[in-house]
């Protein structure tokens, strides 16, 4: 399952400018839209180590133009998970305060809750103490307070966007009929509005990813029942993002095992060689040659863990062939493999 911080940073980077007329609506007179918006994602994450955190947060930080010629800094937080965190509104100051403390620029700061549990929605964080005070509030949105219908009558594609995370929450407790019929009625509404190709294959994407099945078959089911929607014999595209989740986990897989696999055969071929070679001389190249086989054993160990991980998540064939660059002869082929050797063990 791809993971939905993934998605919402996706979509946020994809659609950026209609996230900013979406939340900032009353400030857009003053935002140069026409510079464009610049995505300072390493710089996040110098300031905040992923291992200052036991959970994932779908962060993102860029900067806008004023039209006066200022600059002006967002931070967005997208909570996606839902999870109680009581000391979230301490860490929406420390990141407020790290980043003004290195940019020196003015900041506004974005929590979008998708969560049920009001409780931990905090709008603010206050620390007192001998007479000093300090209070740090920033906005927030709480999906559960709007409906489906008035997330889509806003007329912003994001509001879309949030309609689908909406509806997720809906679906909760359905089977996964239920969440087909909703996933069609949202791709028919989004194909009905006459967006620009691009984002529709990003909303497309949000769609199809951010509301899940229980089984892989409805996933394939979902892909051929909006071919005659999108009027395209292709399945849907795939967020780079995603692209690179599943490579990077597929390969990693793949290359450690092959290594492994590769060092070993290495070892066994110098211990053999020695006997012929010499000792020492036999054992050099036998771990040399390991070392290149286990690499190219890795890379294809890598292929193979990617175009498994692809269609387990549901990818047609053809999609996950374009993605690593293969046959889908060979696609069938490795499926047909993993799934004999499943039902030996």
């Amino acid at each position: 399952m791809v993971r939905k911080d993934t998605l919402w940073k996706g979509i946020i980077e994809d659609l950026v400018e209609e996230f900013v007329y979406f939340f900032y609506a009353e400030y857009i007179d003053q935002i140069d839209v026409e510079k464009g918006f610049v995505f300072l994602d390493k710089e996040l994450e110098q300031l905040f180590p992923q291992s200052e955190a036991n959970i994932r947060h779908a962060d993102k930080l860029f900067k806008a133009w004023l039209k006066d010629g200022g600059e002006k800094w967002f931070l967005v937080h997208v909570e996606v998970q839902g999870y109680p965190d009581a000391q979230f509104g301490r860490r929406m100051y420390e990141y407020a305060y790290r980043i003004q403390d290195r940019y020196r620029k003015p900041l506004a700061s974005l929590v979008i809750y998708t969560g049920p549990n009001r409780r931990y929605h905090f709008t603010e964080y206050r620390n007192s103490f001998f007479g000093t005070d300090l209070i740090y509030r920033f906005q927030t949105f709480v999906l559960i307070d709007h409906t489906p219908q008035v997330l889509r009558m806003s007329g912003n594609h994001f509001g879309l966007v949030l309609e689908v995370a909406r509806r997720e929450l809906m679906c909760k407790k359905k089977d996964d009929q239920f969440r087909l019929d909703i996933k069609l009625e949202l791709v028919r509404h989004l194909f009905n509005q006459g967006i620009a190709k691009q984002k529709i294959r990003h909303l497309l994407n949000f769609i199809g990813y951010y509301i899940v099945f229980d089984q892989s078959s409805f996933f394939h089911k979902f892909e051929e029942e909006i071919i005659p929607i999108t009027k395209s014999a292709k399945p849907m595209g795939i967020e780079e993002a995603i692209i690179n989740e599943i490579k990077e986990k597929g390969l990693e897989e793949g290359r450690k095992k092959g290594l492994i696999e590769g060092r070993a055969e290495g070892r066994a071929e110098g211990r053999a060689q020695g006997h012929t070679e010499g000792h020492t001389e036999g054992h050099k190249k036998g771990r040399k040659e390991g070392r290149e086989e286990g690499y190219s054993e890795g890379y294809s160990k890598g292929i193979e863990q990617v175009v498994i991980r692809a269609w387990e998540k549901g990818m047609a064939l053809t999609a996950i062939a374009e993605l690593v660059g293969i046959s889908p002869q060979k696609v069938e082929s490795i499926i047909a493999d993993h799934q004999r050797n499943g039902s030996e063990k």
